[in-house]
């Protein structure tokens, strides 16, 4: 249950990043602008090393936000501390399993091929989809499950038009 959940987190965080913000964004500006970036260049991701390429996501989802849950949680609920650590070291990695996906078959371990195979991990053809005009769906980046139900419901065109009627900001897929 947690991959899925980090499936759909991965998805939620990818859309928001690559439609809300830039540079120049408090905080989140940095990761605003390398996921922006990667749809220019997206090949680029392949020369990051793996400290490089997930650094980023522990700020959001690190040991400050473990710590936080299981506080909240308490210790008489370590299995929902275990839940969402789980999730948030998904997420931490969903920048390395996107990374596989921009990789040749040759370029990646075997042991990787083989969870894109199975569906485990996002593969590339499916990833690919994200790249195409007009780039405003496929954003799963964990193992993709998710990406057909959310873009076949229109889950992100509403999210859209949520944004916008809250604050008047239009998405950058508009």
């Amino acid at each position: 249950a947690s991959w899925v959940l980090a499936d759909f987190g991965s998805g939620v965080f990818h859309w928001s990043v690559d439609n809300y913000g830039n540079g120049r964004t408090p905080v989140m500006g940095s990761i605003i602008a390398a996921f922006q970036g990667h749809h220019s260049a997206p090949w680029t991701i392949t020369y990051r090393g793996f400290c490089n390429n997930v650094w980023k996501l522990c700020i959001p989802f690190g040991l400050p936000t473990v710590a936080a849950i299981s506080y909240i949680a308490g210790p008489e609920n370590s299995m929902v501390t275990l839940f969402f650590t789980f999730f948030c070291a998904i997420e931490i990695m969903s920048q390395e399993l996107h990374k596989w996906s921009h990789m040749t078959k040759k370029e990646t371990p075997a042991f990787v091929n083989t969870l894109q195979a199975l569906g485990v991990t996002i593969a590339r053809v499916p990833h690919a989809q994200h790249h195409l005009a007009p780039y405003d769906g496929n954003y799963c980046i964990v193992s993709g499950l998710c990406n057909e139900t959310l873009d076949k419901s229109g889950f992100f065109r509403w999210m859209e038009h949520k944004v916008y009627e809250l604050n008047g900001v239009e998405s950058n897929a508009w």
